[in-house]
């Protein structure tokens, strides 16, 4: 007959082993508690953890849509801003040389052509964030460059003089017919402001405006580069203004009134157009958003049927862990208890 023993050690450790088991036990399921997901989201999905992985992608990606939607938002309101005070401007001016009597309108114009370049200067180079608004793709460099509207007017009067021998303000303008005029303002003048000039005197935009990524599908032109139209037509109208040609006689200063409002309703059409375009492009991030959120909601919901658990059965688990815990420290002070030196006479 073979007997065989059991060593109290051996029953101290067993019980020691256990206890480690079942704290890490009551550790897991009070995290899951917590977290509302499984501790080990590996062990627990198995084969569909890679589904989880992957819905979990996908909603970090439309997070980082609607973050980059927000600013975009807030690029689009600044821009849109600028816009309606240059509308705005325009529309003052406009409205003013409209009710002066024709003979006082090139003073008139004169005497406001310094602060209509220095606001449209201003505002062409706006910041949101800082980026320039009106830069196009090239946003870390001011779109107008320094010195472009003084430099404009010393070009524009050095070719008045170049084309008639004499300065904007020397009483022999008077000699001058409407007709000299008009193609001065056609010619020369108006070339300072197309291509290639006015990329070389006033703008150092990209030609590119900014277009951004607004959902997982869609992208829209979120920005208006300082190279569009209308900002010519209103720094142009401006410069003409400014050359101060009161000594004209009527018909040549009609000519050039008439150059002048006609710039600023072109600017000003030209300008409400620009922000209807934006206010599309902002009605489309709207509407991109409300998507966005609808694909995150069922993302969310499928990655809770993956992941979650039952916070009633995980604190069950950690309950029954916890009393078989206990049960273990209890058995385990029991054993310590147990010495051959009680039973020795």
């Amino acid at each position: 007959m073979t007997t065989s023993y059991i060593s109290s050690l051996s029953l101290w450790n067993a019980s020691r082993s256990g206890a480690a088991r079942l704290q890490a036990e009551i550790a897991k399921a009070s995290q899951e508690i917590a977290d509302g997901r499984h501790a080990d989201t590996g062990l627990a999905l198995g084969g569909q953890v890679s589904r989880s992985l992957t819905l979990r992608q996908s909603a970090a990606e439309i997070a980082a849509l609607k973050d980059g939607n927000g600013l975009t938002a807030l690029r689009l309101a600044a821009s849109q801003n600028a816009l309606q005070q240059m509308q705005k401007s325009a529309d003052a001016t406009l409205a003013t040389l409209t009710g002066l009597p024709a003979d006082k309108r090139i003073a008139a114009m004169a005497a406001s052509a310094d602060d209509a370049l220095a606001s449209l200067t201003g505002l062409l180079n706006s910041t949101s964030a800082g980026q320039a608004l009106f830069g196009g793709t090239n946003t870390g460099t001011n779109p107008i460059r320094g010195g472009a509207a003084a430099a404009a007017r010393s070009a524009a009067a050095s070719a008045f003089q170049t084309a008639f021998g004499f300065p904007p303000d020397d009483p022999r303008t008077a000699t001058l017919t409407a007709s000299q005029v008009q193609g001065f303002l056609d010619g020369t003048l108006a070339a300072q402001f197309a291509d290639p000039n006015w990329g070389t005197a006033w703008s150092q935009a990209s030609v590119a405006p900014v277009t951004s990524r607004i959902s997982l599908s869609e992208s829209v032109t979120t920005s208006v580069t300082a190279d569009a139209t209308p900002f010519r037509q209103l720094a142009q109208a401006a410069v003409v203004a400014g050359l101060g040609l009161a000594g004209l006689s009527g018909d040549a200063q009609a000519v050039v009134s008439d150059r002048v409002m006609g710039l600023l309703s072109k600017a000003s059409a030209g300008l409400v157009s620009l922000q209807a375009d934006l206010g599309r492009s902002q009605s489309r991030i709207t509407d991109a958003n409300t998507r966005l959120d609808a694909q995150a909601n069922l993302i969310t919901k499928e990655i809770s049927r993956l992941e979650a658990v039952d916070p009633a059965e995980a604190k069950t688990r950690v309950n029954a862990a916890t009393t078989q815990l206990q049960m273990s420290y209890s058995l385990t002070a029991q054993l310590q208890e147990l010495t051959l030196l009680k039973y020795v006479a």
